[in-house]
Parts: C-alpha cells; sequence; structure tokens
C-alpha cells in the first residue's frame, strides 16, 4: 500500500471518529432516532477504513481478499445508514423498506462472494454505494418545501458538501479507465491518490458542520416555537 493511501485512510479515520463522536452526543442530547442511524453510518464507515490497513498487514491472500470486500462492503452499509439518518431531518423514512433495502444487498453481497471473483463484489459495492449516494442529489429536490424548512441556513453547507461530492463521480470513473481498484490500494500514482481522497476527506468534513449546523438550526428553530408557544399562552 502507498504511503499517501495509508496518510489518506488514517486521516479519514480521524475524521469519521469525530463524526462518530458529535452524533453519539446529539445521541445522548436528544434521543432522536436519526442519530442511531448516524452513528451506525460513522461506526460502519470507521471499520470500513480500518479493514484495508489491516489487510495490508496480513500475508494470507483469502483474509486479505475478505479484507478488501469488508471495506467496499461497510463503506457501503455506512452510507445508507448516514443518508437514512440525514433525510429524516426533513422527510419520513420508511423502516421496513430500508431494512429490506439493506437485507437485499447483504444478500447479494454474500451470494456474490460466494459464487464470483471478490473483485465484482468490490465493484458491486461501489456501484450501489454511488447510486445510494446519487439520492442525494434527487431527494432534496422532489421534497423541495419540506427540505428548505428544515435546512434553514444549514443549506449553504448541503451544497458545499454535495458540490465536493460531485467530483468523486468523475474521479471514480477516471480510475477505472486507468485500470485501478476500489480505493487505490494498489496504485502508486500520487495525483490519482490525491484526486481521489481529497473530496471524500473534504466531503467527510464539510457534512460533519452540516449536521452540527443543521442540529443548531433546528434547537434554535424549537427554542423560539417554545417562546412564541409560551408568550401566547
Amino acid at each position: 500500500m502507498n504511503d499517501l493511501v495509508l496518510l489518506s485512510l488514517i486521516i479519514i479515520i480521524f475524521i469519521r471518529v469525530v463524526g462518530l463522536g458529535i452524533s453519539i452526543d446529539f445521541l445522548n442530547g436528544t434521543r432522536a432516532e436519526k442519530f442511531k442511524f448516524l452513528t451506525l453510518g460513522w461506526l460502519f464507515w470507521i471499520l470500513g477504513a480500518l479493514a484495508p490497513i489491516v489487510s495490508n498487514l496480513v500475508e494470507n491472500i483469502y483474509l486479505k481478499e475478505f479484507l478488501l470486500v469488508l471495506n467496499a462492503f461497510l463503506a457501503s452499509l455506512g452510507t445508507i445508514f448516514i443518508l437514512w439518518g440525514f433525510f429524516k431531518y426533513f422527510m419520513t423514512v420508511s423502516f421496513k423498506k430500508m431494512v429490506s433495502l439493506i437485507i437485499i444487498f447483504i444478500i447479494i453481497v454474500v451470494l456474490f462472494f460466494l459464487i464470483t471473483d471478490y473483485t465484482v463484489v468490490i465493484t458491486f459495492c461501489a456501484l450501489f454505494m454511488n447510486l445510494i449516494l446519487i439520492s442525494t442529489y434527487v431527494i432534496p429536490p422532489i421534497k423541495k418545501k419540506s427540505f428548505k424548512k428544515f435546512m434553514g441556513r444549514s443549506i449553504i453547507w448541503y451544497y458545499a458538501s454535495v458540490l465536493m461530492l460531485s467530483l468523486f463521480f468523475p474521479v471514480s470513473i477516471i480510475i477505472a479507465l486507468q485500470g485501478e481498484g476500489y480505493g487505490l490500494y494498489s496504485a502508486d500514482d500520487p495525483v490519482l491518490i490525491m484526486f481521489n481522497y481529497i473530496p471524500i476527506i473534504t466531503t467527510s468534513i464539510l457534512f460533519i458542520i452540516l449536521l452540527v449546523h443543521l442540529e443548531y438550526t433546528t434547537s434554535s428553530r424549537k427554542q423560539l416555537e417554545l417562546k412564541d408557544n409560551t408568550l401566547t399562552i
């Protein structure tokens, strides 16, 4: 594994640990269900980023392949939970539908892992994650009224996050055309590595800022509503 890749993964893990800590703090303070999903999402993302680092330390080829599959799988699973928690800010998300989606995803991954090459499983997970991420562009316009109402001034950080995330998709295509694998764990091109990890790192930071700002906006709105109701009484 290239040193730059290792450094990028360590930075990503650190940022995600911060995100996990913030989500746990919000969960303890509000007991809101959305923070349960966000906490799980950050946790899966952290474990996913640890997997390739551990795979670089093992010699057994089968264990190494399993850890690389686990990396892509947990990244996708974490993305589902992160977006599940985020979308619950401004819309109702069907618990049954989300659980069904997760179960179907797990079944497909297990089947692919048993009957195909591990690279096929990783490719499937990467494609699945990209499709899930596209929902951040599709759902807000559909729920435009409630989205703008709940986002308030936090919408600036949302736009910043999705703008940075947009860089991830063309980079993924370039990586695929270069014949490199998911995560660039065997790559040595520093430029390609930076183009791959900088959008991920920056988007993670912006998303944490978005969540903190959004929670502050939501809390302030509730306090104002409570104050207005008190004055009315």
